[in-house]
């Protein structure tokens, strides 16, 4: 399949995509069986006294984990002081002095975290987004995002819609499962050169503009969002975006025979302890995973609570590049670097990277908030 003249000129960011992550990941693995050859691994964990009380020797030993490894972090404290109702939760305090070390990026407010469900169970706000198996009746066509189910949450970044603009996650655990909820995690971009060395017009083909397709059908949060695989962020950074099917979600791919065949290792490679992948299990109050959004993706496999207590409880925090990219935002597209986003205007204009957009079913097509 040959590439449109707009498409070839998008897709020659791949060149500055791969000597930047080759830079970034020195012992990025050469080949894709080389890749296929690893198992899977715990998460890197580091020890910590509080998380409200990082000391600059405990940040910048977390920050050098982010920062040579696969861009994951699991903290663990040896206390944990649980946050009165209406207190801010520890995990801001956290990521308050983490930000002082090393470049996490700018909290954000999310209109979840005043959801009348999570007030009415967890009482005031605290800061942080709770999620938590949201219990609906049975036979209820109400619907609930697959974080707020105990149902497998299959491989993504977070923040559809929110142009790939989270840049870390971090999410600490409040209250365990009986048993079951590992979170498994796969660092994407870190594999390109072995896509690259192997199968270029594979690897290429993640990069056209509208390789991958993610839809949210329902909800307040209904989107439809139109992107590459790979691409270069509005920063100058590699980025992935990537998810699979789960749940309500609906996932589509161009049809494409090199795109076929990268899809099918990325996916393998998104499932729950594949090859080179990363996992935890949080079992403890206050243990917590920093994760690098632009560049891994993440899942959950399924879990069950315990009858009495609250069951699994976490709290996230999610943080953007810069403090004038905190208002929210619910678009259709991802923000690419201008070099490149410029060969497809109308798809990847000024207008449709800010504001509210919501997804209309019987239209197919997502159109402003204010016209819903």
């Amino acid at each position: 399949m040959s590439f449109t003249e707009a498409e070839a000129g998008f897709v020659e960011q791949r060149f500055e995509f791969l000597d930047i992550v080759r830079t970034r990941y020195p012992t990025y693995p050469l080949t894709i069986h080389e890749i296929l050859e690893q198992t899977t691994r715990p998460v890197q964990s580091t020890l910590v006294d509080r998380l409200n009380g990082l000391t600059t020797a405990e940040a910048e030993e977390i920050a050098e984990l982010m920062g040579n490894g696969l861009g994951v972090v699991h903290i663990v404290p040896r206390t944990f002081e649980f946050p009165e109702r209406g207190q801010e939760h520890p995990l801001l305090a956290f990521a308050e002095r983490l930000r002082q070390i090393t470049p996490i990026g700018s909290p954000i407010e999310h209109p979840m975290e005043a959801h009348p469900d999570a007030l009415a169970r967890f009482g005031q706000r605290d800061g942080t987004l709770k999620i938590y198996d949201l219990p609906i009746e049975s036979g209820s066509d109400r619907y609930r995002e697959q974080a707020e189910t105990n149902e497998m949450f299959d491989g993504h970044n977070d923040g559809l819609g929110f142009a790939g603009l989270i840049k870390t996650v971090m999410f600490t655990l409040d209250s365990p499962p009986l048993v079951g909820g590992y979170t498994f995690f796969q660092n994407l971009v870190s594999i390109a050169p072995a896509i690259a060395a192997e199968d270029d017009e594979a690897f290429k083909a993640l990069f056209l503009p509208d390789a991958i397709t993610a839809i949210r059908p329902r909800g307040k949060g209904a989107i439809k969002v139109v992107a590459p695989v790979f691409f270069i962020g509005r920063d100058g950074i590699p980025q992935t975006f990537f998810r699979i099917s789960t749940g309500e979600y609906q996932i589509q791919w161009k049809h494409h025979d090199g795109l076929n065949r990268a899809r099918s290792l990325l996916e393998r490679l998104a499932r729950p302890f594949a090859p080179r992948s990363e996992f935890v299990h949080l079992v403890r109050p206050g243990e917590t995973v920093v994760i690098d959004n632009q560049h891994v993706i993440h899942g959950r496999t399924p879990f069950v609570n315990p009858i009495e207590g609250p069951g699994r409880v976490l709290a996230r925090k999610w943080f953007v590049p810069n403090e004038s990219d905190s208002e929210y935002r619910h678009v259709p597209v991802v923000d690419v670097d201008r070099r490149w986003s410029r060969y497809f205007p109308e798809q990847f204009s000024a207008n449709r990277l800010t504001g509210e957009w919501h997804y209309d079913q019987e239209l197919d097509e997502n159109v402003p908030a204010e016209q819903t």
